[in-house]
């Protein structure tokens, strides 16, 4: 048993890997592949990745119902999602297609590919639980060096190949997450065999834990101001350096990344130290404060300054959040409480599609960047009021 809970964390860094890398080459660069190869207009791409964002919302939870009652395991579902993203990325370069399937199929693909972070969650998360040694931290650390490496090289990509090389580069790294989860342990399933053990309805879970809705509504606005930065950086960097904003999007992202690591590989050591409420407030806080610093440093070199924020904000929360809702939510629903909280993402990020694209339309970036502070704002807030105070971290 030893060895097998030794070998548990390379694995999981594969799964990781394969799907931030996905994110990378992916969304990353959708709304300039949905802009600038396709020639669509920022509004239109938001609302039809919008609506991508929608169907992968409904998604999520349908598998997951699904799975409490037929005991399909998370690794099938993550199979399901890396193979409806590489089918449908690669599609995009079946020649004579028109731009309307060409959206259609792109979209297809973030789709799938949105479904993949909550399920990956609570793969590491259940295999915790049931005391593999995983360091989740490591693992989410290196899917943030899998996500900054694809984005930097996703340039070059596109300089060769144009914009259908990111989704060719996206395809090859969602079908690699197939092989991927099924190096995981095996053993884990989505519902408990006992039946005092068995996930519970939506309603006994929100009853149970009554502080949930306050931080899933919070964290939706924090993963609005989050997602709207990310899926616009294009705009952003076009505003700071409008020679090189391929560039310096690119540079923007992989810096984000990179000063993500330390938080997210020191994150168990550190967790053992600090309750982990306190630190998931602290990255709620530095969240907000990339947004403001995005919007008032001025050039190329500002907004590269503004992505050190990354380090105590969406680096801390991505895996501050895991380990929160793993904590907090009994055992029996722990994949269900890693579903809400990946809807939570996806829900945010549809607010984003709709938002950032309208708004930058609309007003302009500095007017959405301004938007996007107050709403975050307002996220910190809820999750302040509504945390619980947490006294000893699964798996810390």
């Amino acid at each position: 048993m030893r060895k097998k809970q030794a070998s548990a964390t390379l694995p999981y860094v594969f799964v990781q890997g394969m799907i931030w890398a996905t994110y990378g080459f992916l969304f990353s660069y959708a709304n300039p592949y949905m802009t600038e190869k396709l020639g669509l207009s920022d509004t239109a791409a938001g609302l039809i990745l919008c609506a991508a964002t929608a169907l992968a919302c409904l998604l999520q939870p349908a598998l997951t119902a699904a799975a409490d009652r037929t005991n399909l395991s998370v690794r099938r579902i993550l199979a399901f999602g890396g193979a409806l993203t590489a089918v449908c990325a690669a599609a995009t370069m079946l020649p004579q297609l028109g731009a309307a399937a060409e959206a259609a199929l792109f979209a297809g693909a973030c789709v799938g590919l949105q479904v993949l972070p909550s399920f990956a969650n609570a793969l590491g998360m259940e295999g915790i639980r049931r005391g593999l040694r995983i360091n989740f931290g490591l693992a989410r650390g290196i899917g943030s060096v899998s996500f900054g490496a694809a984005a930097r090289v996703a340039p070059l990509l596109i300089d060769k190949l144009g914009m259908a090389g990111v989704a060719l580069a996206g395809a090859v790294t969602a079908a690699l997450l197939i092989p991927a989860v099924f190096l995981m342990p095996a053993g884990g399933r989505l519902a408990a065999q006992r039946e005092e053990d068995k996930p519970t309805s939506a309603k006994e879970f929100f009853r149970e834990n009554p502080g949930m809705a306050g931080f899933l509504l919070g964290a939706i606005l924090l993963y609005v101001g989050h997602n709207v930065l990310s899926n616009c950086m294009f705009r952003v960097a076009q505003l700071k350096s409008p020679d090189a904003a391929t560039e310096v999007q690119g540079t923007a992202l992989m810096i984000a990344a990179v000063v993500e690591l330390p938080a997210m590989f020191l994150f168990t050591a550190v967790v053992r130290k600090v309750r982990c409420d306190l630190l998931l407030l602290l990255s709620c806080l530095c969240m907000t404060l990339r947004l403001v610093l995005t919007l008032l440093l001025p050039g190329a070199a500002g907004l590269y300054g503004a992505q050190f924020m990354q380090m105590l904000g969406f680096a801390l929360f991505a895996v501050s959040t895991v380990y929160y809702v793993g904590t907090v939510v009994p055992k029996r629903n722990v994949v269900k409480g890693q579903t809400y909280l990946g809807t939570a993402n996806t829900l945010g990020c549809l607010v984003a599609w709709a938002l950032g694209g309208t708004l930058i339309d609309a007003v302009g970036v500095p007017l959405m960047l301004a938007v996007c502070i107050a709403i975050s704002a307002v996220g910190f807030g809820l999750v302040l009021l509504s945390r619980q105070k947490v006294t000893q971290t699964v798996g810390a």
